[in-house]
């Protein structure tokens, strides 16, 4: 599943137009002080062996009246990472279990050292489990998914026939976590 959906130029297509749409709404609602917010999108530089090597395009904009910054959620972009969301939650799933074996073979198929998965894998394991993201989505799932099994017990839950359409939902509720300024 990893590499079929990494690899696939037309599975990062559709989560650019998820941006995209996002970016539109946000950029329709204006700035909390009223003003008028302008296109200011900047190029990130993500690591990861991925299908989406061409367009690198963060969206965001800039208010004209108070200059703040706002930059809304993305689902490409997971927060200040430097890598590809949909590399972060995939390689943090199948790493579960993970034996250095195991791990060396991961991290050749995604372009991804060992040590940076087990690290991500401490941060879905501490920190994400201490966000309001994560208490929403302990509410979604009945019985709930346990803190010990994310991302890999929320991509198991997520309904949908095609694997893309799991990922894509799931990169969706974690949303999020890839703004800081869109709520200001």
């Amino acid at each position: 599943m990893c590499q079929f959906v990494l690899q696939d130029p037309a599975f990062f297509s559709f989560l650019r137009l998820i941006d995209q749409d996002h970016a539109t709404t946000v950029r329709l609602q204006g700035c909390s002080c009223g003003g008028r917010l302008h296109q200011a999108n900047y190029e990130r530089k993500p690591r990861g062996d991925c299908g989406a090597a061409d367009d690198k395009t963060r969206f965001s904009f800039c208010c004209a009246d108070c200059r703040q910054r706002c930059t809304p959620e993305s689902v490409r972009f997971l927060g200040r990472r430097v890598y590809w969301g949909a590399v972060v939650l995939l390689a943090t799933a199948l790493c579960s279990g993970l034996n250095l074996r195991r791990g060396q073979l991961l991290s050749q198929q995604i372009g991804v050292p060992v040590r940076t998965i087990l690290r991500w894998r401490q941060w879905w394991l501490t920190d994400f489990t201490a966000t309001a993201v994560w208490r929403d989505l302990c509410g979604r799932f009945m019985p709930p998914v346990a803190a010990g099994t994310v991302p890999g017990g929320l991509l198991a839950r997520a309904m949908g026939d095609d694997k893309r359409v799991v990922v894509a939902k799931v990169l969706r509720w974690f949303a999020p976590l890839s703004t800081v300024t869109q709520r200001r």
